[in-house]
């Protein structure tokens, strides 16, 4: 896929959960001591200005109707690494970009209340949504410097600066890669700030990040 001017292939997009503290107490979530991980797959992914795709399993289903809006920087990884130290850290990232980590709320509360994974609530197709482009490191001098935001049909919902970060990137990279095998061209996000909310068909969301960009996606009911 093409992100911007630039091609990708991700393997994997890996998702760290709770990285703001405002948002793990929004949440009533315990706040994390190391980070918390999950992965989407690439039937999530879009860019270039395409819709988000509101399910109609979800719509139709008032038990599970709620899906929210997650506005978050992302990074991509420039060559395959693991157990790699904090300290190289910065050696393997390609770039950065703006990511919407799209989640089915009342799903994921409702599997997490029965003690089931909620792989589901975050795996709908285009659930996550990156661009408009990937930006050098040497455009960004401190990815933990930047002003984040989220708009619902012109209305700030979410506001912070990637300051906030329970868990810088560094960190990350040095955690996950002692589990996993991360790929070039692989997708981290690497969590979002407080003002988390629901989302309709029919609104529209824009989401920037400071030296990145904009970008801009309707929500669509599924046909």
């Amino acid at each position: 896929m093409n992100i911007g001017s630039t091609e990708i292939k991700p393997t994997k997009i890996v998702c760290i959960g709770r990285n703001y503290l405002k948002h793990a107490k929004e949440l009533n979530s315990p706040v994390p001591t190391e980070p918390v991980f999950f992965v989407k797959t690439i039937n999530t992914l879009i860019t270039d200005e395409k819709p988000i795709i509101y399910p109609r399993i979800l719509y139709e289903n008032e038990e599970f109707n709620r899906v929210d809006h997650e506005v978050e920087l992302a990074f991509i990884l420039s060559k395959k690494c693991k157990n790699i130290s904090s300290d190289e850290a910065f050696d393997y990232i390609q770039g950065y970009s703006i990511f919407l980590d799209m989640t089915a709320r009342k799903m994921q509360i409702f599997d997490r209340n029965k003690n089931l994974p909620w792989y589901r609530s975050k795996n709908f197709d285009t659930f996550s949504v990156i661009g408009p482009r990937i930006v050098p490191p040497n455009e960004i001098e401190d990815p933990h410097n930047l002003k984040i935001e989220l708009l619902l049909n012109g209305k700030t919902q979410q506001s912070s600066n990637t300051s906030y970060m329970i868990f810088k990137i560094p960190e990350m990279i040095e955690y996950l890669s002692s589990f996993l095998t991360l790929e070039k061209g692989d997708i981290i996000a690497t969590g979002t700030p407080s003002g988390v909310g629901p989302i309709q068909p029919g609104d529209v969301i824009k989401a920037s990040i400071e030296k990145i960009g904009t970008i801009t996606h309707e929500v669509i009911l599924e046909d």
